[in-house]
């Protein structure tokens, strides 16, 4: 790990400082790629949007909420200064160092934390309220860490991406909404050239080597089986009948491993209408459920936390031609004085609550064994 630290030695220390001026930024990592990208609005510019639509035809980063109700809006970056690793003068340190804060400091309580016992409850509620119109909901909660006094986000984020080569890996600071980072195995949209790619993820296991053995359970291909089934009626909704559907496969996160179907189809048939397709895929039953308005309803009521930007989408869009969008999971964020990491699972009639409980707290270390 020193060895790395010492690598990126320069963006650790920008980020840093960006974070202590509150400058609003954006560095990330896409999924098996050797190129750290970092974003900085000089100028403190960024805006907020109420609907996908509004930004779909834009160049630049969007961070998405779970869903409007979260009363979060999008958050899209225009880019302003782009360079790639620690491809940039070392003055600009000591520039942004001379600068006052753009913004005030953000100032937040922590997230609303429920124990074990409060969230055994609300499983078991959610589990004996399915009957055939209502077959899965995902329950997240939040996890609150007290923030050890070494803790450096410039070197964690640096961490977290090495760690964890096959997610993409972002931190983002936005003034009024907070510093966020997280490690997302799960890709909801992305656009190269005339291909669409998109995934059906869901089943939980932890993965400890290559030599495991791995056996799925009937709920853990029911839930993933739900997710892939919504997937292609959305593709049938949108007249998208020529596409590629890949055999189910493990995919491996972290210490985590998860059941995936991949889709790919001819960007000519969403063209001109992306932003819709957008706003029908998500939330999958993946971080919602299923049907998806009843279940939203459901979770709406039964959560004690606000989702915020946990379970909603971020990345590029027409980058080089390119749109690369995931969905928000194993992500947390950063307070003052408290790390607030937002964790979920899904459950079916056929879930047991200890389970669910135990496969919230092995989703939690993806980020915790990096703190």
């Amino acid at each position: 790990m020193d060895a790395i630290r010492s690598e990126y030695s320069k963006i650790t220390s920008l980020l840093n400082i960006c974070l202590r001026k509150n400058i609003p930024f954006v560095t990330f990592r896409l999924p098996n790629n050797n190129s750290i990208q970092t974003w900085i609005q000089l100028s403190g510019k960024f805006n907020f949007y109420e609907n996908i639509n509004e930004v779909i035809d834009k160049t630049g980063f969007v961070y998405a909420p779970f869903h409007r109700k979260t009363n979060f809006p999008i958050v899209f970056f225009e880019p302003e200064l782009i360079f790639e690793n620690d491809n940039f003068e070392e003055s600009l340190i000591g520039e942004i160092f001379d600068r006052s804060p753009l913004y005030p400091e953000n100032t937040y309580e922590s997230s609303f934390e429920i124990n074990k016992k409060e969230y055994l409850k609300q499983a078991k509620d959610v589990i004996h309220s399915f009957d055939k119109d209502f077959s899965k909901a995902v329950l997240s909660r939040v996890h609150i860490e007290n923030k050890p006094e070494h803790f450096n986000a410039g070197n964690f984020f640096i961490n977290l991406q090495q760690a964890y080569p096959n997610a993409f890996c972002h931190i983002i600071n936005i003034p009024g909404a907070g510093t966020w980072t997280g490690a997302t195995p799960e890709t909801l949209l992305r656009i190269n050239e005339n291909l669409v790619q998109t995934i059906s993820l869901a089943g939980t296991q932890a993965f400890s080597n290559n030599d495991q053995t791995v056996t799925w359970q009937e709920k853990e291909l029911e839930e993933q089986q739900i997710v892939t089934d919504y997937i292609e009626s959305i593709l049938k909704k949108f007249e998208i009948e020529d596409y590629r559907k890949e055999k189910v496969q493990n995919l491996h996160a972290g210490n985590a491993i998860h059941l995936a179907t991949k889709f790919s189809f001819d960007k000519s048939y969403i063209e001109k209408q992306l932003g819709e397709f957008i706003l029908e895929l998500h939330p999958t039953p993946a971080v919602c459920g299923s049907p998806k308005e009843k279940a939203l309803n459901f979770l709406f009521e039964t959560e004690n936390h606000n989702r915020e930007y946990y379970s909603g989408f971020c990345g590029t869009i027409n980058m080089n031609e390119k749109t690369d969008l995931f969905v928000n999971l194993r992500c947390m964020k950063v307070l003052k004085d408290k790390l607030a990491l937002f964790v979920g699972g899904g459950l079916t009639a056929l879930s047991f609550p200890e389970n669910e409980w135990s496969e919230t707290l092995l989703k939690a270390q993806t980020l915790l064994s990096i703190v």
